[in-house]
């Protein structure tokens, strides 16, 4: 984008940019407060929460399949070009870029990001280095985009993010800055809800308002916890813009604060990478012409909700079944004591009248009172494509643990493509990482040659991926019969099968594995020396078994 040079049309065009960006920022927000009320309670905000959720343990399992913090690891993949000199710091690099991942909090920033996305259809990470690199969960309404019909952040002209601070923390973030009394001067603080969620007066059904608010609210006077986060300290909220600007090749980051008080104007550069956005989306459901995604959970509200309405006709009839109503024909009286009498241990009913009798009409029970539940339950598997087998449940016709294993491998198909499009994200944010090393680690590492280097010496050519699909525990059984298979075929040694495998203390294990083959070394040489010793003294002098011949 062009953007203008003079100071009020500069300013006026970045305020019109951050209100295209967020158009749909208010409709969203209300989507995004109706699914997080299914996945939390099983029901939208204005009703009771459901007897059973499926929607939340669903999510969760098929979370786990997506995503695993525990053994996710990365390894860097070099371009073409690169010379093989470089290749002897890449395991060195490896080991920091793995230690740097687990040390920031990372894998549990990035699995909280897959499980929200289900819900949301998009989450964000925002990496943000001060001494040292710190992740952020960002939700999506928090996010605007200029152009929603077109996929992929880094093809966005402009992106907005909106944040709360206190006015404390701003002036502290305000220190090198000449107009900083001012600014906060000017800004305006007020207690603002960070979590969307509604409260019992937002859900009143009005009938009239003059003066007096007149109305009636579905309320849980049991006083569930809707977790709402409630701040009682002010905060001002804050609005940054990252557009790309084509004179210097780079984003420009405007930071603005309520109102419209513009704090910040500089290069992309100063604040993370040069061309580089430090937004990295997650969406498990991509969709090529909306740029948030499908939500898992907005496929299974339907199911919910039949649920939900089925299980009511359940209970209702198991309440019938045990306390049926009853018909009182021939009596004369009050009617309520009559009903009392009948339905409490011991209670005993008498009428003069001849024909006076009490009929129970219990409603007819169906034979299997819960097979819809279990149809119900079933849509919600066939919804995500996890099967019995892939949830370790029996399967009819299964032989041995190959035929099973066998079926778990071909049943698994649609988790996987969904776990390969979140280990894509997950490896934009570990090339990220390794980026913002070069650019800010002064580290000393030491290449398998012995010699030091830092980061920034090491090649810009190379991307980070993840090793051997390992955030995904569906992979995880196939890589193991492939890390034994080529140990027997000795294209690997012991050290890299351990590597594949990625057992519990494993530079312990190596560290063993070095001393036990140093000294099965030792004594070979031992044993080979002793063998050639013999040899050695008979060369010289004549065999003591040879006879001279007279």
């Amino acid at each position: 984008m062009r953007i203008p040079k003079n100071d009020l049309d500069r300013e006026a065009f970045y305020l019109d940019l951050m209100r295209k960006c967020q158009v749909s920022k208010e409709e969203r927000k209300g989507d995004y407060h109706n699914l997080r009320s299914f996945y939390l309670f099983g029901n939208s905000p204005d009703e009771a929460p459901a007897l059973f959720n499926k929607i939340h343990p669903h999510i969760d399992q098929l979370t786990s399949f997506l995503y695993s913090a525990e053994t996710t690891r990365f390894s860097i993949l070099f371009g073409a070009a690169v010379p093989e000199f470089e290749y002897k710091k890449a395991p060195t690099l490896t080991k920091a870029l793995n230690d740097e991942w687990l040390n920031s909090n990372a894998d549990q920033v990035f699995s909280a990001a897959a499980q929200w996305a289900l819900v949301y259809a998009s989450t964000f990470v925002k990496l943000v280095y001060n001494k040292g690199v710190h992740p952020y969960l960002v939700e999506p309404h928090c996010i605007g985009v200029l152009r929603e019909d077109q996929a992929y952040s880094d093809r966005q002209e402009a992106l907005t993010h909106t944040y709360y601070i206190t006015k404390s923390d701003l002036y502290s973030r305000l220190f090198a800055h000449p107009h900083r009394d001012s600014i906060v001067k000017r800004v305006s603080a007020m207690e603002h809800e960070r979590t969307d969620v509604a409260t019992g007066l937002d859900r009143v059904i009005m009938s009239q308002v003059n003066p007096t608010m007149y109305g009636n609210v579905n309320l849980d006077l049991n006083g569930s916890n809707r977790y709402k986060a409630q701040v009682a300290e002010e905060t001002i909220e804050m609005t940054e813009l990252w557009v790309w600007n084509d004179e210097i090749a780079d984003y420009q980051v405007v930071t603005k604060a309520e109102p419209d008080v513009i704090i910040y104007d500089r290069p992309g550069e100063k604040m993370f990478l040069k061309g580089e956005l430090p937004f990295i989306q997650v969406c498990p459901n991509p969709l090529y012409d909306y740029f948030w995604g499908e939500s898992e959970v907005n496929r299974l509200v339907f199911l919910q909700q039949l649920r939900n309405k089925r299980m009511t006709e359940i209970l209702d009839l198991l309440s019938k079944q045990v306390n049926p109503p009853t018909a009182l024909s021939g009596f004369v009286g009050i009617m309520d004591e009559k009903n009392f009498a009948l339905n409490r241990a011991g209670g005993l009913l008498a009428s003069d009248m001849p024909n006076a009798k009490v009929e129970r009409m219990s409603p007819n029970m169906p034979q299997d009172l819960f097979s819809e539940i279990k149809e119900i339950d079933a849509m919600f598997e066939e919804a995500s494509g996890i099967g019995n087998v892939l949830q370790g449940k029996g399967e009819s016709g299964v032989r041995s643990s190959g035929h099973a294993s066998q079926l778990a491998r071909l049943g698994s198909s649609r988790a996987k493509k969904r776990a390969l499009v979140i280990e894509d994200s997950l490896e934009k944010v570990a090339t990220l990482y390794l980026k913002i090393m070069q650019q800010y680690d002064d580290t000393h590492f030491t290449d398998a040659d012995g010699h030091k280097f830092i980061a920034e010496q090491f090649t810009k050519d190379y991307v980070v991926k993840v090793d051997a699909h390992s955030n995904s525990p569906i992979f995880m059984e196939d890589l193991r019969s492939l890390a034994f298979n080529l140990f027997k075929a000795q294209v690997i040694d012991k050290e890299s099968l351990l590597d594949l495998l990625e057992p519990p203390m494993k530079q312990l294990l190596k560290d063993r594995l070095k001393k036990l083959e140093a000294k099965q070394a030792q004594a070979q040489q031992q044993e080979q020396g002793k063998k050639e010793e013999p040899k050695s003294k008979s060369e010289p002098g004549t065999p003591p078994n040879l006879k001279v011949a007279s």
